[in-house]
């Protein structure tokens, strides 16, 4: 009845436009019918409505996009998993890195790890990344490398180094050595 009253539609226009019989909308109304999702969808496209999951606070759930990171078969990650992208790369992938493997997109932890990482609230459960939020995230991490390669060629050219011969022969400043800056 909504949809009929916002798009000002008697039940025998509604059931033209959905290609449906007069007295299924009227059951569908009376709320004995059962719709489908399909012929609901159609019903509120009709107002310019959409179906909508929304969360205990209100707020509308979104379905994970389509361009969210896969793995190197081409599959989505799994969904129960929290995704981390290449610049939250846990310390096991530097272990166990393989120069044949596949490269990879994202990582994540087995449920053991993740539990403990969601308890230490050290990762808010959030969305599966999409492959545009890869991108910025490699970006924005070769900008802090650039920049932090910068201020440490900035801190060396303005230091006035005056350290014996046998500071730079012991790759570090001797004991007797006044300028004490690492050598």
């Amino acid at each position: 009845m909504r949809v009929r009253r916002a798009g000002d539609l008697s039940q025998r226009e509604l059931a033209a436009a959905v290609g449906r019989a007069q007295s299924q909308i009227a059951r569908v109304e009376g709320g004995r019918s059962i719709v489908s999702l399909e012929l609901l969808e159609r019903i509120l496209d009709l107002a310019g409505m959409r179906l909508a999951v929304i969360d205990g606070d209100g707020v509308e759930v979104r379905p994970i996009g389509s361009d969210s990171i896969r793995d190197g078969a081409g599959r989505r990650m799994p969904a129960h998993l929290d995704v981390r992208t290449l610049a939250d790369r846990p310390r096991s992938a530097w272990l166990t890195a393989h120069r044949e493997a596949v490269r990879r997109t994202a990582w994540y932890h087995q449920r053991a790890e993740r539990d403990r990482r969601r308890a230490r609230s050290e990762h808010r459960v959030d969305d599966q990344p999409t492959q545009r939020e890869r991108e910025l995230d490699a970006r924005a991490q070769l900008g802090r490398r650039a920049s932090g390669s910068v201020r440490g060629a900035a801190t060396l050219a303005e230091m006035t180094c005056e350290c014996p011969d046998r500071c730079w022969e012991s790759r570090g400043c001797v004991d007797i050595c006044e300028c004490r800056c690492g050598g």
